[in-house]
Protein backbone atom coordinates (compact mmCIF):
# COMPACT_ATOMS: atom_id res chain seq x y z
CA UNK A 1 0.00 0.00 0.00
CA UNK A 2 1.47 3.51 -1.24
CA UNK A 3 2.01 6.27 1.59
CA UNK A 4 -1.00 7.95 -0.29
CA UNK A 5 -3.13 4.81 0.05
CA UNK A 6 -2.19 4.83 3.96
CA UNK A 7 -3.00 8.59 4.19
CA UNK A 8 -6.31 8.92 2.14
CA UNK A 9 -7.81 5.34 3.80
CA UNK A 10 -6.56 6.35 7.68
CA UNK A 11 -7.15 10.18 7.65
CA UNK A 12 -9.40 11.94 5.30
CA UNK A 13 -10.86 9.46 2.93
CA UNK A 14 -14.79 10.04 2.90
CA UNK A 15 -13.85 14.05 2.71
CA UNK A 16 -11.47 14.00 -0.23
CA UNK A 17 -13.81 11.38 -2.09
CA UNK A 18 -16.83 14.14 -1.99
CA UNK A 19 -14.21 17.04 -3.14
CA UNK A 20 -12.42 14.79 -5.98
CA UNK A 21 -16.00 13.77 -7.06
CA UNK A 22 -17.49 17.04 -6.87
CA UNK A 23 -14.28 18.30 -8.85
CA UNK A 24 -14.47 15.38 -11.56
CA UNK A 25 -18.47 17.05 -12.17
CA UNK A 26 -17.23 20.32 -12.40
CA UNK A 27 -14.47 19.56 -14.91
CA UNK A 28 -16.74 17.77 -16.95
CA UNK A 29 -19.81 20.61 -16.40
CA UNK A 30 -17.37 23.62 -17.53
CA UNK A 31 -15.43 22.26 -20.19
CA UNK A 32 -15.85 23.57 -23.60
CA UNK A 33 -15.31 21.38 -26.37
CA UNK A 34 -13.12 19.00 -24.72
CA UNK A 35 -10.79 21.74 -23.40
CA UNK A 36 -10.37 23.25 -19.54
CA UNK A 37 -9.41 26.31 -18.85
CA UNK A 38 -7.97 27.96 -16.05
CA UNK A 39 -11.69 29.31 -15.84
CA UNK A 40 -13.15 25.79 -16.02
CA UNK A 41 -10.72 24.88 -12.73
CA UNK A 42 -11.93 27.89 -11.23
CA UNK A 43 -15.33 26.79 -11.28
CA UNK A 44 -15.01 23.18 -10.99
CA UNK A 45 -12.72 23.76 -7.76
CA UNK A 46 -15.32 26.29 -6.32
CA UNK A 47 -18.09 23.90 -6.90
CA UNK A 48 -16.03 20.81 -5.34
CA UNK A 49 -15.61 22.82 -1.99
CA UNK A 50 -19.58 23.69 -1.92
CA UNK A 51 -19.76 19.87 -2.59
CA UNK A 52 -17.82 19.17 0.13
CA UNK A 53 -19.25 21.85 2.70
CA UNK A 54 -22.82 20.18 2.28
CA UNK A 55 -21.26 16.99 4.30
CA UNK A 56 -18.80 18.81 6.63
CA UNK A 57 -19.33 21.24 9.41
CA UNK A 58 -15.72 22.04 9.10
CA UNK A 59 -14.98 25.63 8.04
CA UNK A 60 -12.04 28.15 8.01
CA UNK A 61 -10.29 28.12 10.71
CA UNK A 62 -10.77 24.23 11.75
CA UNK A 63 -7.88 22.72 11.80
CA UNK A 64 -8.94 20.17 8.97
CA UNK A 65 -8.01 19.91 5.44
CA UNK A 66 -10.59 22.25 4.77
CA UNK A 67 -8.28 25.37 6.18
CA UNK A 68 -5.90 24.46 3.26
CA UNK A 69 -7.96 23.55 0.66
CA UNK A 70 -10.26 26.66 0.99
CA UNK A 71 -7.01 28.95 0.93
CA UNK A 72 -5.86 27.22 -2.13
CA UNK A 73 -9.32 27.47 -3.97
CA UNK A 74 -9.96 31.32 -3.10
CA UNK A 75 -6.40 32.20 -3.50
CA UNK A 76 -6.76 30.14 -7.21
CA UNK A 77 -9.84 32.51 -7.98
CA UNK A 78 -8.49 35.65 -6.79
CA UNK A 79 -4.98 35.05 -8.50
CA UNK A 80 -6.81 33.69 -11.62
CA UNK A 81 -5.50 30.39 -11.82
CA UNK A 82 -1.91 31.27 -10.27
CA UNK A 83 -0.73 27.91 -8.86
CA UNK A 84 2.16 28.51 -7.38
CA UNK A 85 0.75 31.11 -5.49
CA UNK A 86 -2.09 29.39 -4.75
CA UNK A 87 -0.10 26.04 -2.89
CA UNK A 88 1.73 29.15 -0.79
CA UNK A 89 -1.88 29.73 0.40
CA UNK A 90 -2.57 26.50 1.02
CA UNK A 91 1.58 25.84 3.27
CA UNK A 92 0.28 29.02 5.14
CA UNK A 93 -3.09 27.37 6.01
CA UNK A 94 -1.04 24.20 7.44
CA UNK A 95 1.23 26.00 9.19
CA UNK A 96 -1.79 28.30 11.10
CA UNK A 97 -3.47 24.45 11.74
CA UNK A 98 -0.40 24.30 14.61
CA UNK A 99 -2.13 27.51 16.34
CA UNK A 100 -5.67 26.52 16.17
CA UNK A 101 -7.70 24.69 19.02
CA UNK A 102 -9.73 21.65 17.35
CA UNK A 103 -13.54 22.30 17.24
CA UNK A 104 -14.18 19.34 14.64
CA UNK A 105 -12.66 16.33 12.68
CA UNK A 106 -10.46 13.67 14.68
CA UNK A 107 -7.94 15.97 16.22
CA UNK A 108 -10.69 17.63 18.46
CA UNK A 109 -10.74 14.07 20.47
CA UNK A 110 -6.63 15.29 21.36
CA UNK A 111 -6.00 17.16 24.56
CA UNK A 112 -6.34 20.81 23.96
CA UNK A 113 -2.92 20.84 26.32
CA UNK A 114 -1.40 18.68 24.21
CA UNK A 115 -2.14 20.48 21.01
CA UNK A 116 -1.00 23.63 22.31
CA UNK A 117 2.97 21.74 23.58
CA UNK A 118 3.12 19.66 20.79
CA UNK A 119 2.14 22.19 18.15
CA UNK A 120 1.87 20.09 14.78
CA UNK A 121 0.16 20.57 11.89
CA UNK A 122 -3.22 18.74 11.30
CA UNK A 123 -2.64 15.35 9.69
CA UNK A 124 -5.33 16.19 6.92
CA UNK A 125 -4.21 19.63 6.19
CA UNK A 126 -0.45 18.40 6.35
CA UNK A 127 -2.01 15.55 3.64
CA UNK A 128 -3.42 18.31 1.12
CA UNK A 129 -0.13 20.54 1.67
CA UNK A 130 1.63 17.39 0.33
CA UNK A 131 -0.64 16.30 -3.15
CA UNK A 132 -0.70 20.32 -4.03
CA UNK A 133 2.92 20.00 -3.83
CA UNK A 134 3.32 17.41 -5.67
CA UNK A 135 0.88 17.87 -8.73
Amino acid sequence: MSFLEVLLHNSFDNRFRIFFSGLAKGIRDNARNGEVTLGAWGHALSSARDKLYAYTRARPPSRTLVDPLDAFIATFLKSQGEYAASVRAAVEAVEATKYLAASVGRTAYIAKDVLETERVPDPGAWGVKVILENL
